[in-house]
C-alpha cells in the first residue's frame, strides 16, 4: 500500500512540506494548484541552535546524555546538498531564479546560503497551491528577516508585499553590547492584489480612546508563554495561541482552509480549529505530528486524518524502499511508535543509538535511560551482540532493537536476552521487564492490539511527567 499524502482538509501530514505537497515519488498525491487559503509557516531562522526535546532542567543524567535527542536543529551547514539545490533553482523556469542568483552574489557557497535555498524550493512551492485571494505570513527573527523578504519579494512579487509585523513579546536576555532582542518579525504577502483582510480590532492604549477600540497596528503587544501557562506543552519554539488567532481572524473566514507546513507542536492547527476554519499540518517529524493529536486536537467528533505514515506492514516496507533516505525516515518513525521515545537527530556515527526515552519511575539499578537501535534490513547476530554492549556502556535500563521483520536468530536473541537480564522499578511490585528487547514491524501490524515493547511508562519528553492519555489517534477513525 502507498504512503497516501494526497491532498485532505483536517489532516496530519508526516514528511517534508515540499515533498508532501509536490507528491514525492506518486505524482498522483501532488497537491492541486490553488488549494490552500492561507498559509502560515514558523520554519527554522537559520538561528543556528539546537532545539532539545528532552527535559534538561531534572537530573544530571539527562544533561549528561550524549545521545540526547532534539526538536530539531536550526543549523545550516554550505555542503554538496546544498550547492545542487543552488544550482537546481539558478536553472529554474519560475519566479525565485533571478532572486537566487542576487542572493547569491551576496552570499556565495555559505551556510546562509544553503538555508536561503532550502526555504526558496518550498515557498516557490507554497505558492502554487495558495488561493488567487490568499494569503501567506512567514515568522522569522532578525537573523535572516531581511533575506528572507528579498526572497518573498522574488516568489510572490514586490507589489504584493503587504505588512511587516513586529510581534513584541516582552521576553529576552539583556547585552553591554546593544539592545536587548525582544521581538520577532511576520512577512505578510498576498498571491493577488486582491485578498482576504478583515482588520482585527484591539483595545485602544490612549487617554482620548480609552474604552474604544481600534484597528490593530503593525507592532503587536503579544505575551510569550511563560513556564507557567496553561496552554504551555514545552516544545522550544512554541508560539502563543492568541498571536495566530490574530492572523487566522484576520486573513480567512469560517470554512476557509489553513496550512502549517511547518507546524512544529500545532499552534495554528489548534487555533484554526477553535476558530471553525479548516486546516492542514505538515512535519518532518512524526513525533511532533503525533504529539499535535496528543496535545493540541484532544478528543472530538471530526474525522481527522493522518497521512505519510503506514498504515499496514507493507506500506511498512515501501517506507523504507521509497528513496536513498527513506531508511532514516522509517528509522524516526519506528522509535516514535512507542511513547516517549524520541529519535536522536544524528542518524549517522550515532555510536549504536537511534533514539531513547526515560522511565517515569527509577529502577532498582541502571539509569531511567531506554535507548532503541533500528534496522530496517537482514538482522546479524553480531549487530545484536553490539547492542548488548551499547546498553551496558549506557548504563541503560533496556534497549528495544527495532527490525522492520522478526529476527531469524532466535539463538542468538534468546541468549543475549538472558545474558543482559531483567530490571525492576523503584518501590513498585515484584514485576520485571528484559533488558534487551526485539520488536519488530511485522508483529506490530500483524497484532490488532497494535502491541508495543514491554516496559514500565516513559516520561513525557517535553515536561519529564506523565505522557497524556490517547486520544481518536489510536482509532481506525484517524486512519488515512
Amino acid at each position: 500500500m502507498a504512503l497516501n499524502t494526497a491532498f485532505h482538509p483536517n489532516a496530519l501530514y508526516y514528511g517534508d512540506c515540499l515533498e508532501v505537497i509536490n507528491g514525492g515519488a506518486d505524482s498522483a498525491d501532488r497537491w492541486p494548484d490553488a488549494c490552500v487559503d492561507l498559509i502560515y509557516l514558523d520554519p527554522p531562522f537559520n538561528s543556528k541552535r539546537n532545539y532539545n526535546v528532552f527535559f534538561d532542567k531534572q537530573s544530571d543524567l539527562l544533561r549528561s546524555s550524549r545521545a540526547q535527542a532534539r526538536a530539531f536543529e536550526d543549523t545550516w551547514y554550505w555542503d554538496e546538498e546544498a550547492k545542487a539545490r543552488v544550482e537546481r533553482l539558478r536553472r529554474a523556469a519560475h519566479m525565485p531564479k533571478e532572486t537566487i542568483e542576487g542572493l547569491y552574489l551576496i552570499h556565495g557557497n555559505t551556510d546562509a546560503m544553503s538555508y536561503l535555498s532550502y526555504m526558496a524550493e518550498r515557498l516557490a512551492a507554497l505558492r502554487r497551491i495558495l488561493k488567487p485571494t490568499g494569503s501567506l505570513y512567514l515568522h522569522c527573527d532578525p537573523t535572516m528577516s531581511h533575506s528572507l523578504k528579498l526572497l518573498l519579494d522574488g516568489v510572490f512579487g514586490k507589489d504584493n508585499f503587504r505588512n511587516e509585523i513586529v510581534w513584541s513579546y516582552g521576553l529576552g536576555g539583556s547585552s553591554k553590547r546593544m539592545f536587548s532582542k525582544k521581538h520577532d518579525i511576520l512577512l505578510f504577502y498576498s498571491k493577488g492584489s486582491r485578498w482576504t483582510f478583515n482588520k482585527p480590532l484591539v483595545p485602544a492604549t490612549s487617554n482620548m480612546l480609552k474604552g474604544q477600540m481600534k484597528g490593530a497596528a503593525s507592532v503587536w503587544d503579544i505575551p510569550t508563554i511563560n513556564n507557567m501557562a496553561k496552554e504551555r506543552v514545552g516544545y522550544p519554539t512554541q508560539k502563543p495561541l492568541a498571536l495566530l488567532e490574530r492572523i487566522i481572524k484576520a486573513s480567512s473566514n469560517a470554512g476557509d482552509i489553513v496550512l502549517d507546513p511547518f507546524c512544529g507542536c500545532g499552534t495554528a492547527v489548534a487555533a484554526a480549529q477553535k476558530l471553525g476554519r479548516k486546516w492542514i499540518g505538515i512535519d518532518i517529524s512524526s513525533f511532533a505530528v503525533e504529539q499535535v493529536m496528543a496535545r493540541r486536537l484532544g478528543r472530538h467528533d471530526q474525522e481527522i486524518k493522518l497521512l505519510g505514515i503506514p498504515e499496514d506492514y507493507a506500506a511498512c516496507v515501501k517506507m523504507t524502499q521509497s528513496d536513498p533516505l527513506s531508511r532514516f525516515k522509517f528509522e524516526r518513525w519506528a522509535i516514535n511508535k512507542i511513547p516517549g521515545m524520541v529519535p536522536n537527530i544524528k542518524q549517522t556515527g550515532d555510536g549504536g543509538i537511534d533514539g531513547e526515552g526515560y522511565l517515569l519511575t527509577e529502577p532498582v539499578e541502571h539509569t531511567r535511560k531506554v535507548i532503541a537501535q533500528v534496522k530496517s534490513g537482514n538482522t546479524t547476530a553480531d549487530q545484536i551482540r553490539a547492542f548488548c554492549h551499547v546498553i551496558r556502556e549506557q548504563k541503560a535500563a533496556a534497549g528495544v532493537f527495532i527490525t522492520l521483520k522478526p529476527i531469524s536468530d532466535n539463538r542468538t536473541l534468546k541468549k543475549n536476552k538472558t545474558e543482559l537480564g531483567t530490571f525492576r522499578l523503584k518501590g513498585a511490585s515484584s514485576d520485571t521487564y528484559p533488558r534487551l528487547q526485539a520488536w519488530s514491524m511485522k508483529e506490530y501490524f500483524d497484532d490488532r492490539r497494535r502491541n508495543l515493547p514491554n516496559l514500565p511508562p516513559l516520561a513525557d519528553p517535553f515536561t519529564g511527567k506523565e505522557l497524556p492519555q490517547p486520544t481518536l489517534w489510536d482509532t481506525p477513525k484517524t486512519s488515512g
